[in-house]
């Protein structure tokens, strides 16, 4: 009786530890789950920014499906070329040429960040659902290319890039493939387009951290009256200034800045993304203002019915749009795509410009990256980035003819060959020597793919 005893007493120890065990990692687990759903925000009342998400029909389904761009191997050897081999990680370099199989073909970069091709990559890695390197990069950009009130610069030198994380490749530069932006000190265009950026990371995975960011750099954008940063800085060196619509030019308007030789600031159109401020006015009516005057600025910059592209930028003090920069009487194609793009995401693009753009997809089957204002013929080389531009209207407009189009025009510069280190991407030719690979090519294709 004693053994049984001993033993009815060891066993309720034993089942009493257990029990205790049990209970132990019953609460480790159910801790677990609280922080779980506290980090993704089950305990927080997020804001609802009513992110709009392009349609997704039978026909661009089967357009995607016939297409040779893998989104997810293009991103991949995109990443791989322009941040792995030139060793800039987070951030990817403007371009980068492989190198020939000849010997005295090395390998070449850009020596430049641009902020525009980082935010592309954030928004990118947002779409194909990669939360981590999207929030790396939010700590990346708020470390490199924000000044000391908020704005993000341009772009910056690589070699100016305080924190890379392995030593620099000896890859040779090349001036003449560098497309920098104009700006020289900040850029409202970059600052919108991060916001835009932030924006939708939010709406996917959202922190009040997040939000609070979102509000510190919407309120860069906020003005009394609805007055916008200008970060354009035009200077003409003849008396007659820069065109501007209704038949006048810069100068005769702006009579003070004769003695500087016609410089003056700007805004520039493309900085105004309508879905920015409608997500912001979807929120708090504070920022409603703006909406209204980018949809009213934007509705109004069309050049003419026969190019009805538009205008680069606008004089606020004046109320004067600037149909082009330079001594070249010619319109920049980005910029054009960019507005038209803004416009048609709210459904307000007009028909012509639409109509202009597949016209010349379909019946010309390049984009050209100018085109002259009175004739409306094109003046410079193929730009590779607007397909991926084009793209994205495309899906804005849910024209899948336009989509699937716009992949042909854009698969003729896609690497195919499995001996090519630019497989899977998005590449230009400037020469026969040269395979070239840039950012934005790649990254504007991805948020349209």
């Amino acid at each position: 009786m004693k053994t049984h005893s001993y033993r009815s007493r060891s066993m309720n120890k034993k089942s009493k530890k257990i029990y205790l065990i049990l209970a132990a990692v019953a609460v480790v687990i159910a801790a677990g789950v609280i922080l779980l759903l506290f980090l993704n925000g089950y305990f927080y009342q997020r804001r609802d920014v009513q992110l709009r998400k392009p349609p997704v029909s039978a026909d661009f389904l089967d357009a995607a499906s016939t297409s040779q761009i893998i989104p997810s191997d293009m991103l991949s050897k995109t990443v791989s070329l322009l941040a792995g081999q030139t060793k800039t990680s987070p951030f990817v370099v403007n371009w980068y040429a492989i190198p020939g199989s000849i010997a005295n073909i090395p390998a070449l970069q850009s020596g430049y960040l641009m902020a525009s091709d980082q935010i592309l990559l954030m928004r990118d890695y947002i779409k194909y659902g990669n939360k981590d390197k999207a929030a790396q990069m939010i700590k990346a950009i708020d470390r490199t290319f924000t000044d000391a009130n908020g704005y993000l610069v341009p772009f910056i030198k690589v070699s100016d890039l305080a924190s890379l994380s392995q030593p620099q490749p000896r890859f040779g530069g090349n001036e003449a493939f560098d497309e920098l932006p104009s700006e020289t000190g900040v850029s409202m265009e970059a600052t919108t387009e991060y916001l835009r950026a932030q924006l939708e990371y939010y709406d996917k995975w959202g922190q009040p951290s997040d939000w609070k960011r979102i509000e510190k750099t919407a309120g860069l954008l906020y003005y009394k009256d609805a007055v916008f940063p200008e970060d354009m800085i035009i200077t003409e060196a003849l008396p007659s200034g820069a065109p501007i619509q209704n038949n006048k030019d810069i100068i005769s308007v702006i009579p003070d800045e004769v003695p500087k030789a016609g410089s003056f600031t700007a805004l520039a159109l493309p900085a105004l993304d309508l879905e920015v401020f409608r997500m912001l006015g979807a929120v708090d009516s504070k920022y409603q203002p703006l909406y209204d005057k980018a949809l009213s600025l934007l509705s109004g910059a069309a050049i003419s019915e026969s190019l009805p592209l538009y205008s680069i930028g606008y004089a606020q003090s004046t109320s004067g749009y600037i149909n082009f920069t330079g001594a070249d009487a010619r319109v920049d194609l980005i910029p054009s795509l960019k507005v038209i793009l803004h416009l048609a995401e709210e459904g307000k693009a007009p028909s012509s410009s639409l109509l202009w753009i597949k016209e010349q997809i379909i019946n010309e089957k390049t984009l050209y990256s100018a085109y002259d204002i009175l004739s409306g013929t094109p003046t410079a080389t193929e730009q590779m980035d607007a397909y991926g531009i084009v793209l994205q209207i495309a899906r804005a407009t849910d024209d899948a003819d336009l989509y699937q189009q716009t992949l042909i025009c854009l698969q003729r510069h896609l690497a195919t060959s499995i001996t090519s280190d630019a497989k899977d991407t998005i590449f230009r030719k400037p020469d026969d020597a040269r395979i070239v690979v840039y950012a934005k090519d790649n990254l504007e294709a991805l948020l349209g793919a």
